[in-house]
């Protein structure tokens, strides 16, 4: 009789696979969510020679908005690659220390291009709003802003590989964002 449950349990256990039916295949179709773009917050700003700036000169252009703060020594080198890469007339240096001690964009600017040893044309311009609307918790931080006004690429904290840069810079300026399909291209991860 042992024997016989024991046969039984195990040609059930065998067979129970047989006797259900198997399951559904078809799956229910995914949503993909499209990539998002954001449009980079309208602004202006007086630079370290008193000229007005705003981003309204960067209609139809691409550019690089880089937020730092005159105190930050490390940021002076991430400077320095972006600078040697991106033409002149396209970076922005934004401080995003609103401090009355580090308020002085003359002296920042001066100091960057002592530490450099260099000349530095990019204009410092005081916005730490700007940085608040853009959500800058990190330096340094770079935007890079496609022809269109979007934000196309962030990249934060220390970056001193120009070739990477250049590659960035490269697509920026021929990113495009359409609202049905996305973005046409995407920046790779350093390998």
């Amino acid at each position: 009789m042992r024997s016989a449950l024991i046969v039984l349990v195990s040609l059930t256990v065998v067979l129970a696979g047989c006797l259900t039916e198997a399951p559904s295949t078809i799956e229910e179709p995914v949503e993909v969510a499209l990539p998002t773009a954001q449009q980079f917050p309208a602004w202006e700003g007086v630079d370290h020679n008193n000229v007005s700036r705003s981003g309204v000169s960067f209609r139809n252009t691409s550019y690089l908005a880089y937020f730092s703060a005159p105190w930050c020594a490390h940021c002076e080198s991430t400077l320095d690659a972006y600078d040697r890469v991106i033409p002149a007339d396209l970076v922005l240096v934004f401080s995003r220390d609103a401090r009355e001690r580090y308020a002085n964009m003359s002296a920042w600017h001066n100091t960057t291009e002592q530490n450099l040893n260099r000349t530095v044309d990019r204009p410092f311009v005081l916005h730490p709003d700007l940085a608040i609307e853009v959500e800058v918790t990190s330096i340094p931080h770079a935007v890079f802003i496609n022809a269109q006004g979007y934000a196309f690429h962030v990249e934060i904290g220390k970056q001193s590989n120009q070739t990477y840069i250049q590659d960035i810079w490269n697509q920026t300026k021929t990113a495009v964002f359409d609202e049905t399909s996305g973005w046409n291209h995407r920046v790779q991860a350093i390998p």
